[in-house]
């Protein structure tokens, strides 16, 4: 299949200029003057490059840990539908047999909807202390096991690690040579501890201020810096921002920004199952590790905790929500297209380019997304919602 579309403001490593994309086999062939095959009129609306989301538990009322067809295909639905078209399914702390479960069904999957970028263990390699949402009974350091994930090395494109877990460093190196990109968080380090991470090759904070450790001491007057601060000043790190007022308000979003910059820093929707749910009493998770949650006011919390329990925003709303506190707009789109893709290497994806899949959004002037294109197809949202989404 064949498709222009012509008349659009295209933004593209850093530019916006006005011009015609091409797709051909789901590949942009042309971005200029050229016109071949079906032509869209996109009237003078910003197309970007598809969004990508690297730390995701869900949509549409299914989690990633359940084992199902039906649950990874309604997640993969629920991206698509907002934009994301590619998307690294997160699993919960568990059991390792259920992780390995969980891990097993999305290799099995094959999307017709938004594309998987491998899986992204947040869990179990968890500071009891920072646990967060995740059930503290069923952390382990890795020195304990991380054979397991050499076991899925096919599918784990990035892991959640506390650096202060016995064997955190060496699990660093080796998950590095073998090509999984590792991100701290969920900890109670200190910096001698988050240094030697990031020395064997760890490289960003999950959900930085959330779950992220502050300057603190250990056994002596000495006060060392914690993630956070070694986040925001090392620049080898890339910080994941959930930027939805909430867990990071803005206020905090423009300071995050100003010693980071957008080259590092990574939009992540952290979104739970209830992501596209109207507000009520949900659960988190399956078995074990199953908790009550409920949507209140736009986002979730944990009622018997009184904390956030995770984020119900998709990343294109992110964007518009970063927009309009003032962020240079190509640099919030980046923020959720190239620095995704450089953070999970990926070349073929995050920015339109010749060569590159043809995943794209239309905007319109409020920043709204009017047409997906998923290699070059255009996305029926209505009915995508109307087949996967079962509201209750």
């Amino acid at each position: 299949m064949t498709i222009t579309l012509i008349n659009a403001r295209v933004y593209s490593e850093g530019r916006i200029t006005t011009a015609n994309i091409t797709a051909e086999d789901g590949i942009i062939t042309a971005i200029g003057k050229q016109v071949k095959g079906e032509t869209v009129d996109v009237k003078g609306k910003l197309c970007t490059a598809g969004f990508i989301d690297i730390h995701t538990h869900g949509g549409w009322g299914k989690d990633c840990m359940e084992n199902s067809v039906e649950a990874i295909d309604t997640i993969a639905a629920y991206h698509l539908y907002t934009g994301t078209t590619t998307f690294v399914p997160t699993t919960m702390t568990a059991s390792v047999e259920d992780i390995n479960k969980a891990v097993d069904n999305i290799r099995k999957y094959k999307s017709p909807y938004a594309r998987i970028a491998g899986v992204h263990l947040e869990g179990p390699y968890l500071a009891q202390k920072s646990a967060g949402a995740h059930p503290p009974q069923l952390l382990i350091p890795p020195s304990k096991d991380s054979s397991f994930v050499w076991d899925n090395a096919d599918m784990v494109t990035r892991v959640t690690l506390a650096p202060n877990l016995d064997g955190a460093a060496q699990f660093c190196k080796q998950a590095v040579q073998k090509g999984i990109q590792v991100s701290l968080g969920h900890d109670d380090s200190i910096d001698d501890e988050i240094y030697a991470c990031l020395d064997n090759g760890a490289d960003s904070v999950t959900h930085m201020y959330n779950c992220t450790s502050r300057p603190s001491r250990r056994t002596t007057p000495k006060k060392h810096l914690g993630l956070t601060e070694v986040g925001l000043i090392d620049e080898r790190v890339t910080a994941e921002v959930i930027a939805d007022d909430r867990h990071v308000p803005n206020a905090l979003f423009k300071m995050i920004y100003k010693l980071k910059g957008s080259e590092r820093i990574c939009l992540v929707s952290d979104s739970l199952s209830v992501a596209g749910m109207p507000e009520g009493d949900y659960y988190l998770g399956s078995g074990d590790s199953k908790q009550k949650i409920r949507i209140d006011d736009g986002v979730a919390v944990l009622p018997e905790l009184n904390t956030y329990a995770g984020s119900i925003t998709p990343v294109g709303k992110m964007v518009r929500n970063l927009y309009s506190c003032g962020i240079p707009l190509g640099e919030c789109i980046d923020m959720c297209t190239s620095v995704p893709a450089r953070l999970i290497h990926r070349t073929d994806i995050g920015v339109l380019a010749i060569g590159k899949k043809a995943d794209i959004n239309v905007l319109d002037e409020d920043l709204n997304i009017v047409t997906t294109y998923l290699g070059g197809v255009a996305v029926d949202k209505e009915e995508l919602k109307r087949s996967k989404c079962k509201q209750s």
